[in-house]
């Protein structure tokens, strides 16, 4: 069977085409050969899936394959992330992401075809989206104990998800780095450290615990499911024997969370990620505990100083701590107490006031 040829380029004197446009974005940009994450390649197809699908529906309007790019306005564009925010209740987040794989196609053009700057630029021009400022989800320690505490390790899957969410906490891993895991990116003799590729292709070296590594030792022993045929090098090995997959990590860890959540109620509030939340502890109480900033960045793996410094949170049991400090240091000690105010003297009663 033949399969049937890509769009081609623009013909001599002619438009580029909507399909040629896309074509071009895939093949020269966006293809793994060219060092961009699969993980961005594989959101901007969705993306562009998403349009077709929105184009395909009246009455937002047809733009055939064949039709000039220029067609695939700012307007269209702005129109299209409306309805993802209606539609399929896009956060502002998730909007900025699909903004950016057409910001990707605009770049794309402008180095490829000088006669559609202006078009590229109206749009680079999409507003992008305010996003809020959330709090930061990270457990405290009670919690982090109590969480490992209610994963059944009676079974190698529950033996497994321990090892798992044991590994998220000691390395700060991101859900992608530890599911691509593979057996000779592990160093279990000293000095003990886990081998993690990270976003845009850049690996580092976190070290481990003792404890991580008998509990890793033990997994590959006993507990590790028998891959299947392409997936021997995985570490974590999902119930089909294929390598466990963000989708799946995401959910053994949701369900461990919520069953936790019975027995430590605070688990259950809202800003708690499964997954994330892992990585926000690791950061959180590196710094409580004095680490600099430019060492845990080394270990999390961000680009940015500037991401590394929104974990600079105090935990609820320090600002608690703090406050009762301050409590004692203020109020009148026990053989002196407060004099009752006398309220036709305001002096009197301000300096009441200030000693309190």
């Amino acid at each position: 069977m033949t399969r049937s040829p890509g769009p081609r380029g623009p013909a001599p004197g002619g438009p580029l085409t909507f399909a040629q446009a896309l074509a071009e974005l895939f093949a020269h940009d966006l293809h793994p050969a060219t060092g961009v994450s699969p993980h961005t390649i594989a959101s901007y197809k969705t993306t562009f899936r998403l349009l077709l699908g929105f184009l395909a529906t009246p009455p937002n309007g047809q733009l055939e394959p064949h039709a000039p790019i220029e067609g695939l306005d700012a307007a269209l564009v702005e129109r299209f992330l409306h309805h993802l925010a209606q539609t399929r209740g896009s956060c502002a987040a998730t909007l900025n992401v699909r903004r950016a794989a057409f910001a990707a196609l605009a770049r794309s053009l402008e180095r490829r075809h000088p006669a559609l700057l202006p078009y590229c630029r109206s749009l680079l021009a999409i507003r992008e989206r305010k996003t809020k400022e959330t709090l930061v989800g990270y457990f405290e320690v009670p919690e982090l104990q109590a969480l490992f505490a209610a994963v059944d390790t009676s079974t190698p899957d529950g033996f497994r998800d321990l090892v798992l969410l044991r590994c998220l906490y000691n390395t700060g891993a991101r859900a992608s780095e530890l599911c691509g895991l593979r057996r000779q990116d592990l160093r279990l003799d000293e000095p003990a450290h886990l081998v993690l590729h990270g976003k845009g292709g850049k690996v580092r070296a976190v070290p481990i615990w003792p404890v991580t590594v008998d509990l890793l030792r033990a997994y590959l022993k006993a507990a590790r499911r028998t891959p299947r045929p392409g997936h021997e090098d995985f570490v974590f090995i999902g119930r089909r024997g294929n390598a466990l997959t963000r989708q799946g990590l995401y959910k053994l860890a949701r369900r461990h969370l919520a069953h936790a959540a019975e027995t430590c109620p605070p688990l259950a509030r809202a800003e708690l990620h499964p997954v994330c939340s892992f990585r926000h502890t690791t950061a959180t109480h590196l710094l409580m505990a004095g680490v600099a900033p430019q060492v845990i960045q080394e270990v999390l793996g961000h680009a940015r100083l500037e991401t590394t410094m929104r974990y600079r949170t105090v935990s609820l049991d320090r600002k608690r701590h703090a406050l009762q400090r301050l409590l004692e240091l203020r109020a009148p000690t026990p053989s002196q107490p407060p004099s009752p105010l006398d309220w036709a003297d305001h002096r009197e009663a301000i300096d009441w006031l200030e000693r309190l």
